[in-house]
């Protein structure tokens, strides 16, 4: 009993929204696991403890498939049996073709439907997710609770090489006026869920919010990179669906060796990252020429034009590069809607 108390305590990285990591090989209990596959994107395992949302704007599981509602299903596990609930979407949701139409029984071997992602139930804790890496590591990933009891976070704050990123939302003054406090209020709180469920998904984490900003800290360029764009994929989807809610979030990066002090992160990398966040645009991710050279060598990652700058309070001139963060299906469209009003 002491070691299952010790083992259901949670630490900052073991909860999020609700959803705790539990670390059953202490205590020698089995839970079923559910496996979420999003289409370019790594497998989630998931341990249901409460019912759990999935959609692209809930209290749950965060996706950016197009094809599906805010709200689009909801997962609940009784008894070790997992139930599959379709929330009324427009494009349904099926277990091995099949529509649900009700509260339905998602069985081990079935596949459940939704947009392009799916859902299955898989083996137990103990069972095949067990030392797996190439699942994608959140605090509600299993891979950590199956490694074993009071492993460290895969990431702590410290002095080191990191890339720093500074976002805020364009405008934000002008549109909290338009939309009144209580809209603005619950436009802001998604816009802060989102940031902060993506940035847990990339092993980085949250060094100081106010109000629309987030200053924020990653292990490598590439997880900051790809933590951005996932960010700007959520936040276009979103606006698609809810034009009036749409949101234009600018962000800056730069990657050196910052200095910790009382868990706040100093520096001229800092200062440097603050500066060239400054200088993006809604909607735009915008990086050092340091940050660049690091993630461009595996040739998946695309630039647009780069510019050369001032930054305040920094000597010389800089220079800075847009990346290109649209689906490459999203890019297409857009280069045939530019060519048609030529």
């Amino acid at each position: 009993m002491a070691q299952c108390a010790l083992a259901l305590t949670a630490r900052r990285h073991d909860v999020v929204d609700g959803l705790q990591t539990v670390r059953t090989s202490l205590c020698g209990v089995e839970k079923t696991v559910v496996q979420i596959t999003e289409p370019g994107r790594m497998p989630l395992h998931l341990q249901l403890h409460r019912p759990v949302e999935i959609g692209r704007d809930c209290d749950g599981v965060l996706l950016t498939d197009a094809l599906l509602s805010r709200r689009h299903l909801r997962l609940s596990s009784t008894g070790g049996r997992v139930t599959l609930e379709d929330l009324g979407s427009t494009n349904g949701t099926f277990i091995d073709g099949v529509p649900v139409q009700r509260p339905t029984p998602l069985l081990p071997g079935q596949s459940a439907t939704f947009g392009a992602c799916t859902v299955e139930v898989i083996s137990p804790v103990g069972g095949a997710v067990q030392g797996d890496d190439s699942i994608r590591r959140t605090s509600i990933d299993l891979v950590a609770a199956a490694a074993g009891a009071d492993r460290a976070p895969m990431v702590q704050t410290g002095s080191g090489t990191l890339t720093i990123v500074f976002s805020d939302i364009e405008g934000s003054t002008r549109r909290a006026e338009q939309l009144g406090d209580e809209a603005w209020m619950q436009l802001l709180n998604f816009h802060n869920r989102l940031v902060r469920r993506q940035v847990e998904r990339a092993g980085g984490y949250e060094v100081k919010a106010q109000g629309d900003g987030f200053m924020l800290a990653f292990p490598s360029a590439r997880s900051a990179i790809l933590c951005s764009m996932e960010i700007m994929r959520a936040l276009e989807v979103h606006g698609r669906s809810r034009p009036n809610d749409a949101l234009r979030v600018r962000i800056g990066m730069h990657t050196g060796e910052a200095i910790e002090e009382d868990g706040d992160l100093f520096g001229r990398p800092v200062v440097l990252a603050a500066r060239i966040a400054n200088q993006a645009t809604g909607g735009e991710i915008l990086v050092s020429s340091l940050v660049r050279e690091i993630v461009e060598s595996r040739g998946d990652l695309s630039f647009g034009a780069s510019r050369e700058v001032e930054l305040k309070g920094l000597v010389g001139r800089h220079l800075l590069h847009p990346l290109l963060w649209a689906e490459p299906a999203r890019l297409s469209d857009e280069k045939r809607e530019d060519s048609s009003w030529r």
